[in-house]
């Protein structure tokens, strides 16, 4: 692990506000489950951070760090433990060198560095880098979710996983103090994966993170039906602007709307099989769609629970979303084990008809 790191604490109250008991916690999850948590802590200062480590808040304490709620399934109703929330606000393109932070040397002639609060709301900070017209982040455009989660799960969409645009993530271990900075290689990406997912790396808080972004058009059209949707509009030279409002008028005519119809968009990863899977799958359902992947053949998890027979399925207050079937919805007044019960009959269902397991995305918790 590289970077500094430090241990230079204070003692320090912590504002009112910040501390919530028994917190309801039916906005603060996509999935639209009324979940409470015994403590909710918001951190809207490093003060904050700082109060939580004096107190060892961490240490003391079943915790859970949340940021939107957009990739998270509550086993139970209750949470008897601490959620901690960033609400830490700021975007800076081509930022100084600071107190809290270090700059990253990797500027170049060619990219912007853009450093963003972990507390900013993932869509709004897309559409600050569109309006910027620096590139990279737009075909991640309108996934629900704050910054600091992001890193986290990797998050992927049409083409573009983040790891393509990180150059680096500043925390603080909530144990000890100490401001660690992982660098994109100490973050071990893979799909829908990094080194904060382990169950050891829990203890970092994303404070912010920067973000490497390019000068000059560099657009990814190729995954999905981006390109597709582009020609039928008449768009032949898209500009940046052009793709991100592609990107949001498909995913908007496929998905349920967030506060809405309660989900966590893509519920299963797509399943990576080997050469020879696919090609004895292929040879019994030749229409089946692929994407290379270093390690084998990625599958489309949705055409396979499509395939099953799942979409538009509907039992009690959950189902399975009827224009996309990667997506599990909750419709009001259900409970998790109805979503839990549900994942499993899926893969169940697959698993005997493909012989593929899939797993899920979101993190259940």
């Amino acid at each position: 692990m590289k970077g500094q790191q430090t241990t230079d604490n204070k003692q320090l109250n912590l504002s009112n506000n910040t501390v919530k008991n028994q917190y309801s916690l039916i906005e603060s999850n996509t999935m639209g489950f009324d979940i409470v948590a015994e403590k909710y802590y918001e951190i809207n200062s490093l003060k904050d951070i700082e109060y939580l480590i004096e107190n060892n808040i961490f240490n003391d304490n079943k915790t859970l760090i949340l940021g939107g709620g957009s990739n998270i399934l509550f086993r139970n109703e209750y949470f008897d433990g601490t959620i901690i929330h960033s609400n830490l606000k700021g975007i800076t393109i081509s930022p100084d060198d600071d107190e809290i932070l270090q700059l990253s040397d990797s500027a170049t002639q060619n990219h912007t560095i853009v450093r963003c609060m972990s507390g900013e709301v993932w869509k709004d900070f897309v559409d600050f880098t569109i309006k910027n017209n620096l590139y990279g982040l737009e075909n991640l455009v309108d996934i629900p979710g704050s910054v600091g989660a992001s890193p986290v799960q990797n998050i992927g969409a049409y083409g573009v996983e983040v790891k393509d645009c990180i150059d680096c993530v500043y925390t603080i271990d909530l144990t000890n103090g100490d401001r660690v900075i992982f660098n994109n290689e100490d973050c071990d990406f893979s799909y829908r994966n990094s080194v904060f997912k382990k169950e050891e790396n829990k203890k970092y808080f994303i404070v912010a993170i920067d973000f490497k972004l390019k000068q000059k058009a560099d657009l990814n059209l190729e995954y999905g039906n981006v390109k597709e949707y582009l020609e039928k509009n008449g768009i032949i030279s898209p500009t940046l602007s052009d793709v991100a409002e592609a990107i949001k008028q498909i995913r908007a005519a496929k998905l349920p709307e967030v506060g809405v119809i309660g989900s966590v968009g893509s519920f299963f990863q797509n399943p990576i099989v080997s050469e020879n899977i696919f090609k004895n799958l292929k040879e019994t359902y030749p229409e089946m769609p692929s994407y290379p992947n270093e390690n084998g053949v990625k599958i489309p998890a949705g055409w396979l629970i499509d395939k099953a027979g799942w979409k538009g399925h509907k039992e009690n207050h959950v189902g399975v979303w009827d224009k996309q079937a990667l997506v599990l919805v909750h419709y009001g007044g259900g409970k998790p084990e109805e979503i839990l019960d549900l994942m499993k009959k899926i893969q169940d269902s697959v698993k005997e008809k493909f012989g593929i397991e899939i797993k899920p995305e979101v993190n259940i918790v």
